[in-house]
């Protein structure tokens, strides 16, 4: 079984829509998406996604991509979902996407909350970069490289638990994904250690 590393930025196309910035109003707990934590208790109902002067774009995808490591997904992406981790924790947040005049594109997409995380890497393989007053705290990771027991029971969607603003997909889910024709979709196949 493969995973592949899933870029939240999307393809490097200037039509498509590229948002930096968080929700509307609650970019407060924008920290939530980034460690998988629950949002839903504080998620507004008529929750707001801005398109920005900065990103010209305003073709819509299946996959949103943006730079704050959020899953924004379409409808038809949000089925696929649900369908292949039945079994996991997950908020599917309900928001509208409005585009550069503010005027609404559409109402038709979901925020993709994770919760928790998979320790999936080989620590000694994959590149960490470490903090030096706290061994145990990971500033950045350079290198994914994943370790075969720790993900031989992971899920078809999770987040890596030393970079939970990371999400893995297995290779059963990156098919269905591709089969059904999903659009703005950049992932790279990881490794496994030795």
């Amino acid at each position: 079984m493969n995973f592949y590393h899933l870029d939240t930025m999307g393809d490097d196309d200037e039509e498509l829509a590229l948002f930096d910035n968080f929700v509307d109003k609650i970019d407060r707990y924008s920290w939530r998406v980034h460690e998988g934590v629950p949002l839903a208790p504080d998620w507004p109902k008529d929750a707001k996604l801005f398109m920005n002067s900065e990103n010209p774009g305003i073709k819509l995808s299946s996959l949103l991509g943006n730079t704050r490591s959020m899953l924004v997904a379409s409808k038809e992406f949000t089925e696929i979902l649900q369908e292949h981790c039945q079994h996991q924790e997950i908020e599917y947040l309900p928001l509208a996407i409005y585009d550069h005049r503010k005027r609404v594109r559409s109402r038709d997409y979901f925020l993709v909350n994770l919760l928790g995380s998979v320790d999936c890497l080989d620590l000694q393989a994959s590149e960490i970069l470490w903090d030096k007053n706290d061994p145990t705290n990971v500033i950045r990771v350079n290198k994914y490289v994943l370790q075969h027991d720790k993900v031989a029971e992971a899920p078809p969607l999770f987040r890596i638990q030393h970079d939970p603003s990371e999400y893995l997909v297995r290779t059963d889910l990156a098919q269905a994904i591709f089969d059904r024709g999903m659009t703005n979709i950049n992932w790279t196949k990881l490794p496994f250690g030795s």
